[in-house]
């Protein structure tokens, strides 16, 4: 027999050996509850029974019979490459239950070496470490799980918390936004307020300073008018002594100077050869006025 060969066909049947003892572990925890396989438990043990019998009955007669061959042959098998870890473990257990099985006599493992009893302890073994596995895998599942639940619990209590961060931190950040605009716009309408305050100051005081121009104006105006008026006058002043006025006649009527030359007519003695002589009187012209205020003149009343 090949040991190369008898390694690759021994790592199979463990394999299948394996997956009997998963399946049966599988039913015996399972079996009464809701649910559970139909699949009758009792097969995978009479499974792995005739497998197990053809493998030890294969060593057995392989090494024949022999104890020490059968060490030696299953040494060589279990060290091939195809051979690690779960595997040449188990290869080992087997080597050493087949060799505690056999007797020191040759003849009698050829002839009637029992498997039965060999395969049904290494069942056992077998079933009881992956049973092992099984609790260990389902146990470490568990804690695995539990811990990414509590790790999911604490990373969705570690983001809780971030955003109500997020969100006060936000809050704070607009709050102080907020408090900057109205900041900004309180100082822009301050900005404002005092500029058309200055622009209302400025107008004001260019309306007083017109008002005060005009003021002035009209005094200037004023005293241009009175000192025109006292330049005519002075004028005036000087032109009158050297251009007086002409003395105006005061006004004679008519009528009673022809009366009173009818009077002085009539009392003037006639002569007796002389025609008489009618002599007009004429009114005295009225005194010349002064040089420098002309006198009024005034009327002069005839007596009748």
């Amino acid at each position: 027999m090949q040991p190369e060969v008898v390694a690759r066909t021994l790592s199979s049947v463990q394999d299948e050996w394996k997956a009997q003892a998963d399946v049966f572990a599988e039913c015996d925890s399972t079996s009464g509850l809701p649910g559970a396989s139909i699949v009758n438990c009792a097969d995978a043990p009479s499974s792995f029974g005739k497998s197990c019998s053809t493998v030890v009955g294969a060593i057995v007669q392989g090494s024949g019979g022999d104890k020490d061959v059968a060490k030696e042959y299953m040494s060589d098998v279990c060290s091939q490459s195809s051979m690690s870890g779960w595997h040449q473990s188990q290869c080992h257990s087997l080597a050493l239950a087949v060799r505690g099985s056999m007797s020191a006599d040759t003849y009698s493992n050829r002839m009637g070496f029992d498997s039965s009893k060999l395969c049904t302890s290494f069942w056992s073994s077998l079933l009881g470490a992956e049973k092992q596995r099984i609790s260990k895998e389902k146990a470490e599942h568990e804690a695995s799980e539990k811990k990414a639940a509590e790790e999911a619990a604490e990373q969705e209590k570690q983001d809780e918390e971030q955003t109500k961060k997020e969100a006060e931190q936000k809050k704070v950040q607009e709050a102080q936004r907020a408090k900057e605009e109205a900041q900004a716009k309180a100082t822009e309408a301050a900005a404002r307020l005092a500029q058309k305050k200055a622009e209302a100051e400025a107008t004001q005081e260019a309306a007083k300073q017109k008002m005060e121009e005009a003021k002035e104006a009209e005094e200037e105006q004023a005293m241009a008018k009175q000192a025109a008026a006292a330049k005519a006058k002075a004028a005036q002043a000087k032109v009158a002594p050297a251009t007086p006025p002409k003395p105006v006649a005061a006004p004679v009527p008519a009528k009673p100077v022809i009366k009173a030359a009818a009077v002085v007519t009539k009392a003037v003695p006639a002569k007796a050869e002389a025609a008489p002589v009618k002599v007009p009187v004429v009114a005295k012209a009225a005194p010349a006025a002064k040089p420098v205020k002309a006198a009024p003149a005034k009327k002069v009343e005839t007596k009748h």
